[in-house]
């Protein structure tokens, strides 16, 4: 396995982890960090290998500005 699909992996289960934990009701900066570390990892991973790595970053950003859309509008 390469080492550009070994950090994909790692940035994908980090995303996992930042997309899961809010539902657990674990500590609050727990996503925050492992959503960074998935954002870290992906951008390692585009340099050295595939671009299709950097879905994850983008999936991230989709999902934070649809956070605060629905954050926004809610009240």
């Amino acid at each position: 396995m390469t080492r550009s699909a070994k950090l994909g992996i790692t940035s994908v289960v980090l995303l996992l982890i930042a997309l899961v934990t809010p539902f657990l009701n674990w500590q609050f900066p727990i996503p925050f960090i492992s959503g960074g570390l998935s954002v870290l990892f992906a951008l390692l991973a585009a340099q050295q290998g595939s671009r299709w790595w950097l879905t994850v970053p983008g999936v991230i950003l989709v999902e934070f500005s649809l956070g605060l859309y629905v954050g926004f509008h809610s009240f």
